[in-house]
């Protein structure tokens, strides 16, 4: 038992920023000018770098992908704030977090004018996105090592923190932890 400890202290050092969503509508005029395709805001949304001196990580044009996500005459932004850079979100209440957002579109893609927004929606996760930083697979062929030397050699990992956050990994990683699952499981297939 003490080895499967082991792999639980070893899998609980994988660092995992917050990251808040929030969901926000403006009306379709509050849409600055040089940011609508005929009249309209398109598009999928934007990554905000921090060169751009703004908290929010990227945003989202709900209303542009999905019709019917707004009323007319609303767009419906999700917005994403956080990360590892600005770990702080933790401590902020949602009305804080609505207003840093907001804050931060007006300089970007809302006219500073504009009334305030509606807030549809705030989420918090404590832990989001496993950084793979210096030592991170070191922790996990530990964590592995500490399951396998414990007799739990049936026992895999895998997920965002062990192939990579992308849709795309996640995927490939299901596979190759089927294919070690599927060769794991051949040495106990009756010969014959």
């Amino acid at each position: 038992m003490q080895d499967v400890a082991a792999a639980a202290d070893t899998l609980s050092k994988f660092y995992y920023p917050p990251v808040a969503a929030v969901s926000i509508s403006y009306p379709k005029e509050a849409i600055r000018t040089e940011c609508l395709v005929n009249g309209e805001l398109k598009g999928f949304g934007q990554l905000h770098p921090r060169s751009q001196g703004v908290e929010t990580l990227g945003t989202i044009y709900s209303s542009a992908l999905f019709p019917h996500r707004a009323p007319a005459g609303r767009v419906l932004l999700l917005n994403y704030i956080g990360g590892a850079t600005n770990p702080g979100i933790l401590s902020k209440t949602e009305s804080e977090l609505v207003e840093a957002v907001d804050r931060d579109l007006r300089k970007i893609l809302i006219k500073p004018s504009a009334k305030d927004p509606l807030a549809l929606g705030v989420r918090v996760w404590p832990q989001a996105i496993p950084q793979f930083l210096i030592g991170h697979f070191d922790l996990l062929d530990a964590a592995k090592a500490s399951l396998s030397d414990s007799g739990f050699q049936g026992l895999f990992l895998g997920g965002n923190y062990v192939s990579g956050v992308a849709l795309g990994r996640c995927v490939e990683g299901a596979y190759e932890v089927a294919a070690e699952v599927t060769d794991f499981l051949s040495q106990y297939a009756p010969k014959g």
